[in-house]
Order: C-alpha cells, then structure tokens, then sequence
C-alpha cells in the first residue's frame, strides 16, 4: 500500500521536496514568532546531516538516539538519521526516559540541537553525541545507503502505562501503509492545512501530524508543546491565521482548552474552516467531549469536526477512524450487561456507561473481538481487541517473548478490551486495567467518569483500581482522586470522601470501596501522559496507604507516592507540580507536554559539567517508581 509510490521513509521527504519544494513548515515560537522551513530546504538540511553522520563511520541499520524537543532541531535530526540508513529513536527529552533506552540500546550515540544539549550532563561520561550544529557542516553525501521496505524505518517506544516501555520496530512498509490508509480514511487533499502542538516523541506527533501531512504535501503548522501548555488560545489562533482544516488533540487537551480559553477568546475566532479535529492518543471523556463542543460554538466550529479515533504504537498509529462528516455523540449503554460482556444501549443515566465509537478500520485493515481462548466473538460482545494489517509492527526490539504474546498469525492482541457494533469498534478500557466484582466485569475509565461526576469534587485526576484481599479473597475497590492543587491535604473532607464511595458503591453493587485523596503530583504517568493505575495497585497492596488498610476505609494522603527527593528538595521520582496532560514544568504548575526545568530537572539542565552517572541517576529519578 503506498500513496506516492514510496518504497522506503525517505522517498516521503524526497518526493515532496521535489513535488511541493516550496511547501512549508511554520514554527511557531512561544512568544508568536514564524520560522517558515520549506521542503526543500528540510531534505538539504537533513542531507547534510546524513553526510555527518556517514563521516562519523556509524553503521547502517544502528540505532541513534533522537531526544525531541524544539521541533526545528527535531526534523533535521530524525531525517538526516533516516537518510543515512539509521534508525532514529525518538524520545521524550527527559533523563528518565532517555537512560534506560540508551542502556538497553547498548548506548548507541545521541543526537542532539542546542535544546537538548543539556540531557548530556545526566547520561554517563561513555555517552557519543552527535551535535547538530556539527553534522550540519559536513556535505550532502553522494550516494545514500540503500535500504529495504522489511527493514526497521524508526523504533517507537511505546509509553508504558502498564509496564515497562518496549521498543515496537516499525518498518518502512508497515509506516508508508499507515500514512496511505490515514491520508484516505481522513479525505486528505492538496488543500488541507494542519496545526498541530503535539510532541514528536509520540506517535500520533511525529506520525500523525508530521509524516502524514509531509505524504500528502500540505502546510504544517507547529507550535510546541509548552507553547500550548502555557496557553492553549495560541494553537487557535494559529489555526486561524494559517486558515488550517485538520487540528489533532488529545482528551486532556480538550479540557485544557475549555477551562483555559476565555470566552471572549473564542468568540473572537473563526475556526469555521477546520473540518476535522482527530482526537486520540488517551481515552476520551464523555463529558469532557459535550463541554468543548458547547465552548467551541462562537468560533463556528462545525460540530462534525471533532472525530474520535484509535490506535497504537504497534498499528504504527491509526486502526479506526469514523467517516468524515459525522456528528459524534457518546454511546450510553447498560452498565450491569456490560460488565457480563453483553454491549446494551440504554437511555443516559446513572445505571449507563458511556463511551466513544471510534469508527471503523482504516482501508486495509481488519478488526475482530475475541473471547480469552482467542476465538472470536460476536457482534456486541466484549472481548480483547485484535488487529491485522499492512500496518502492524514486526515485534518488540529484542524481547522475542512479548512480540510473541502479542503478534500472532498475522493478527496483533492490542491490550485493549471493546466490542464491534454494525462494524464499528468502541474501546472500552485496557485488559490490565479491569474491575472484578462478584463474577462482573466494570472498567476503570467507568467508573472514574462515576467518581468524578461527584458534586463539590473538584477536576483533578481521578483512578479506580481493582485488588484481590489476599485474606479473605474478596475484591477490594480502590478511588484515587486528587486534592485541589492549592489547597491543604486535610482540607479534602470526609463528607466528599463519603459521597464519591456512595457513588461508587451504588455503580458497582458492591460495598468494601475505598476513596484516597492525593497530591495530584503522587498520580503516576506515562510521558504520554497515560494514568499508570498499576502503580497505584501496587503501592495500595505493599501498605503504603494505611489511611484506606480496613474494609470501606477512607483518607487524605499528605504523600505515600514512592518518590525521592533530591538534594534541592524537589520531587526526584515525579514530574513535578499539577499534571494536566502531557508537559513540561519550568517551576510553577504543569499543564503540558515534555521535560521540566525546575526540580530534580536543575541536576543536568542548569549544570555547566558532565556529572558521574550515579548522581545523575539520583537527582533526576531515572529509575522507574
């Protein structure tokens, strides 16, 4: 399946900078400032890094480090990796991340720009960078290395939300597949525009909003993610001014624009132009979902616009996506048959769940349900999500077992839990993240949307996990939530404690609940930003939560979140501050997407020299909590 003829990655840059040479990217500065890049002159500035990288004798086929940040330094180093027969790695620019990767890479070199040559001082003094600046000044080189469409284009690891992130090795078939089958499942033409301000070290970044608008030869609009943390009016107007017709977001972001975008703002803007907004990357909530769409009104947002869809790092990214011009509305289906499996509609209300259908395949690809014996299911049944196609990873980057658990005669087993309606797939949670109770199935992102309907509670996270009692066998439900971000701990009170267990109970029929309220900072994550509820489990089952130990119990926690501080007396096994989505902290709250400056971050971003790797190690938190 190829859109333009393409054989290998680099045939996608190559061809639009013969195709559309004057094409742009805008970069767009966080104080508003455009730095317009065209296709041509990316392929000559990713050339002349593929000769740097030649001259410095690397192999081909070897792996290289690409840390993402400002996304001006990012493309010319992932592509210049590309057209040198590499394989680039991108990677949040976060100690944390990069360490254990490089190490279990076998500490191939880091590329870096001027942002990230601050990473650096925490990786070992054994680490081989390779600057941008440098390579840049080396010729394009006369001959490329040639490379196959069954060999690996880029490693994509995978963030991690219910164990350790593992490298999932894309070839350059199954990657120029998905861009073909989302440039068709999303009606892409020469006309579109997208703007975007999601991170390249994930996949529905780099994939999504970068190399499919570069297939289709349309202008990008970038703005970083801080940018749209510190004020997410600047992505709206930037689709605004460029007369974009494609955004992308993720369910935080949808939040963050209705709470943070002041009415007159949007009554100001005219996003009538933009014909789709795909929304992914994390479950979607229901009523975050009704909220924007009633917030976005003024602007003359078509409300077809914004379209759920599904995929993950082993589909490359996209497996579903609604028709174009569809009006989106959460589906409300019996709470009780869906926790024996059975997908029922009923009327909203407090006996329904709510979820998304996110759509159908993406041409070429195949979708099915299937029961824990791996056969296949019914329509309306729920079982674990399976996916075939030409856009299906080749496996795990060396862990034979997990590629084998999860790739398996040509169909990939997801992780994820759902049913197929009339051929339309709708998610309902993931496998590792499912609720027994007395013989029922209920899923987290359910209940949570319960918990968090709870008058008097405020919009922090909210986690509902599941644990066997190891004394006496019964289930134990488990409701983290969050204390207001500036208020006390103990200001949380037992009457709203008493409230969000009530709920809860009356969802689930069941009485031993227990509710926890936590710093929003002890809420474990992702560096996609994904809740990772299995940490909970585990630190409520090693005791760390005496507050919730007896049957019905509840509490306010002042910590008990398994992190360390470091010598500045910041957080070294957290990210820091308020999380709201996917960010970076440069001292005060979070609300984005990427590496912090404050905190345990000062151990390498504001040191001068290179630190030995123990300390590093200890002040930035790279081990996994």
């Amino acid at each position: 399946m190829r859109g333009n003829g393409e054989t290998v990655l680099l045939d996608v840059l190559t061809g639009a900078a013969e195709a559309t040479p004057g094409q742009v990217i805008v970069h767009v500065g966080g104080d508003g400032d455009e730095r317009t890049v065209t296709h041509h002159a990316l392929l000559a500035d990713a050339l002349r890094v593929a000769g740097g990288l030649l001259d410095a004798g690397l192999a081909p086929g070897s792996h290289v480090v690409v840390p993402a940040e400002r996304s001006e330094e990012f493309l010319p180093l992932f592509w210049g990796v590309v057209a040198a027969g590499l394989v680039p790695v991108p990677l949040a620019p976060d100690v944390r991340r990069v360490l254990p990767v490089w190490e279990f890479l076998g500490r191939p070199p880091v590329a870096v720009g001027e942002s990230t040559v601050p990473l650096l001082d925490a990786l070992p003094d054994s680490v081989r960078p390779l600057a941008l600046d440098a390579l840049r000044e080396h010729p394009a080189p006369p001959r490329l290395p040639e490379r196959a469409p069954g060999d690996v284009a880029f490693l994509q690891f995978s963030s991690g939300s219910t164990g350790t992130p593992k490298g999932v090795e894309l070839t350059h078939a199954a990657v120029l597949a998905n861009l073909t089958q989302i440039r068709t499942a999303a009606g892409i033409t020469c006309e579109d525009v997208i703007a975007t301000w999601m991170p390249y070290f994930h996949d529905m970044g780099l994939i999504g909003t970068h190399l499919v608008p570069l297939a289709a030869r349309i202008k990008q609009v970038r703005l970083e993610p801080l940018t749209f943390a510190k004020r997410p009016a600047r992505w709206l107007e930037a689709a605004e001014r460029h007369r974009a017709t494609l955004l992308s977001a993720a369910n935080f972001a949808l939040a963050l624009v209705e709470r943070r975008v002041p009415e007159d703002v949007l009554a100001r803007l005219d996003l009538s132009r933009v014909r789709m907004i795909l929304v992914g990357a994390e479950p979607i909530s229901p009523a975050v979902w009704r909220s924007f769409a009633r917030r976005m009104g003024p602007t003359g947002l078509a409300p077809d616009a914004p379209q759920p869809v599904y995929g993950l790092a082993e589909a490359t990214l996209a497996v579903t996506f609604p028709p174009p011009g569809e009006v989106t509305e959460p589906l409300a289906l019996d709470r009780a048959a869906l926790g024996l499996g059975h997908a029922v509609d009923t009327v909203p209300g407090p006996d329904a769940v709510e979820l998304m259908d996110v759509g159908r395949p993406v041409p070429g690809c195949v979708v099915r349900i299937t029961d824990h014996a791996g056969e296949p299911v019914g329509d309306r049944r729920v079982g674990h999500i399976e996916v075939r196609g030409p856009q299906v990873a080749r496996g795990y980057h060396r862990a034979p077992k997990a590629t084998a658990d999860a790739f398996a005669d040509g169909w990939l087993r997801t992780g994820d839990l759902g049913f197929l309606r009339d051929g339309r797939l709708c998610v309902t949670g993931r496998s590792k993240d499912v609720v027994f109770v007395d013989g029922r199935t209920f899923h987290a992102a359910d209940l949570e949307e319960v918990a968090a309907g709870t008058p008097g509670l405020g919009r922090g996270p909210v986690a509902v996990v599941g644990s066997t009692d190891p004394a006496g066998g019964g289930e134990r439900v488990v409701v983290f939530l969050a204390t207001p971000p500036a208020a006390a701990p103990l200001t949380v009170s037992s009457g709203l404690l008493r409230d969000v267990r009530n709920r809860v109970r009356a969802a689930v029929g069941h009485d031993d609940v227990r509710v926890l309220a936590l710093p929003v900072r002890a809420f474990p994550r992702t560096t996609s930003g994904k809740l990772r509820r299995g940490v909970l489990r585990d630190r409520f089952e090693r005791g760390e939560y005496p507050q919730i130990g007896e049957r019905g119990g509840d509490g306010v926690a002042r910590g008990g979140t398994g992190e360390r501080r470091d010598r500045r007396g910041g957080w070294a096994g957290r990210r820091g501050g308020r999380r709201e989505g996917w960010g970076r902290r440069r001292g005060g709250r979070r609300e984005g997407w990427g590496r912090r400056r404050g905190g345990c971050h000062r151990g390498w971003a504001g040191g001068r020299g290179r630190r030995r790797p123990g300390r590093a190690r200890r002040w930035c938190g790279a081990g996994r909590s």
